[in-house]
């Protein structure tokens, strides 16, 4: 590892370049990333680097070489509401993957990450690892073979760490390939984080970054929710761009790196007053740049804001950015402006075509903006008004009725009470609306027999 290395700042397309390179030239086969839309229609985008790869590692399609290598574009909203909490969850997002289809096993997969790391200049002493722990009620055994694989190179047994099935055994959520896997954490010291002993990976502090995760892909999840053995053994890898980039540029935050950077700046002019550090608008920020570039990458992959579907994914995220605008003082469309300056931070991660595109798409974000802006100001007021019952809660009803009569999103009204503490009774919500539905069911009817 040279000093030239240590001191090098990387920048995303750097990283990405020498990621497929490393593994190009150990025999992978470089594949083009998949089109963040699923035409399958399985999920609304893909979600996950391994999606596209699925029917290779269930052994349902020969691949096109045992070892593969790509970047893969991927849309996630299931954990949206923890967006903006903290400085590495992202709702989009670009994987760094490597795969063995058949071919090499933990030992090698093991070899290469810290080989590649080696590479950056991450100092192997800053790194921590987990490993699956069992699952006997399952008939799922302890990882006894990647601990041993740690130990053979050289990571100290304190630093290997046993995590429970949710953390370290990998799925889809339902059924597919799944598999035990290993998570690699950079430790960026005690100073950013919890200051508890028993602080490790796992902790939902800062101060363990995951960087990679080695997903030994073993089994396939049945619909009952039983194991059975793939008819091959596959390494799955996943390295998060976002989250290496901040590694190898000394940030904190992803949106500090220089993908978001140029985007943060022109915020921040934006920004009457400025932008203080606390929390609120911290997290403000944070969510904003996270939501302005997935509506950017979904409106490159051809998805525009609508009321079904992926539209209606895209037009979730432009009203909760344009929302939380009003945290940082912004009463006027902004998120415009901030596409240029995305475009920018991405360099060459984008095609000049999609470059092209991007004036075309900053103007659909400003129109939408611009459409929701009065029903925004208008609900924003009416939510201030209302007052929690004696148990912190309010009505499910009174949110309904602010969306059908002022066009205001339930979803939206919650996450602003909720800053306040108040959580909402949902199901009364609920059959607000189905009564609502039902009366205008018939109301329909009449005026069918009528005419």
């Amino acid at each position: 590892m040279t000093t030239e290395n240590k001191r090098k700042i990387w920048t995303a397309p750097e990283i990405v370049e020498t990621y497929l390179a490393f593994f190009r030239e150990r025999g992978h086969l470089e594949i083009p990333g998949s089109p963040l839309v699923v035409p399958d229609g399985t999920t609304l985008f893909v979600v996950a680097g391994m999606q596209p790869l699925m029917p290779y590692l269930r052994g349902q399609v020969a691949p096109p070489a045992p070892r593969l290598t790509d970047l893969q574009r991927c849309l996630r909203t299931d954990d949206i509401d923890a967006v903006g909490t903290n400085g590495r969850k992202l709702t989009s997002f670009h994987m760094l993957g490597n795969w063995s289809i058949g071919d090499y096993t933990r030992r090698e997969a093991i070899a290469l990450a810290l080989d590649l790391l080696d590479c950056f200049g991450v100092e192997r002493s800053s790194l921590w690892v987990t490993t699956f722990a069992g699952e006997p009620s399952l008939g799922l055994a302890r990882d006894e073979v990647a601990v041993e694989e740690w130990r053979r190179v050289g990571m100290p047994e304190s630093r290997i760490v046993p995590l429970e099935m949710d953390d370290n055994f990998w799925s889809t959520g339902g059924p597919g390939p799944c598999g035990p896997d290993s998570e690699i954490f950079v430790d960026r010291g005690e100073a950013v984080g919890c200051g508890k002993p028993e602080c490790r990976p796992g902790c939902s502090c800062e101060r363990f970054l995951e960087i990679w995760n080695l997903v030994f892909s073993e089994f396939e999840q049945r619909p009952d929710g039983g194991y059975e053995p793939l008819p091959i053994r596959s390494v799955d890898t996943g390295m998060g761009l976002e989250r290496v980039a901040a590694v190898m540029q000394g940030v904190l935050s992803v949106y500090e790196t220089d993908l978001f950077a140029p985007a943060l700046r022109r915020l921040r002019e934006l920004a009457p007053s400025g932008i203080s550090d606390g929390a609120s608008e911290t997290r403000a920020v944070r969510m904003i740049l996270d939501h302005t570039r997935t509506a950017l990458l979904a409106g490159l992959a051809g998805v525009t804001p609508g009321r079904d579907g992926r539209g209606s994914v895209v037009r979730r995220l432009i009203r909760r950015a344009a929302r939380q605008g009003y945290v940082l003082g912004l009463r006027q469309p902004f998120l415009g402006e901030l596409v240029a300056p995305l475009v920018a931070g991405h360099g060459t991660l984008l095609t000049p075509r999609e470059r092209e595109r991007a004036l075309e798409i900053a103007r659909t974000l400003g129109d939408e903006e611009r459409r929701f802006a009065r029903v925004l100001a208008t609900g924003l007021r009416e939510v201030e008004r209302i007052r929690p019952d004696d148990d912190g809660t309010v009505a499910g009803e009174r949110l309904f009725v602010l969306h059908a009569e002022r066009g205001f999103p339930a979803d939206l009204a919650a996450e602003v009470l909720a800053e306040r503490g108040i959580t909402v009774r949902w199901p009364e919500y609920e059959r607000a609306f189905a009564e609502h539905r039902a009366i205008s069911r018939v109301g329909t009817g009449a005026q069918s027999q009528t005419a």
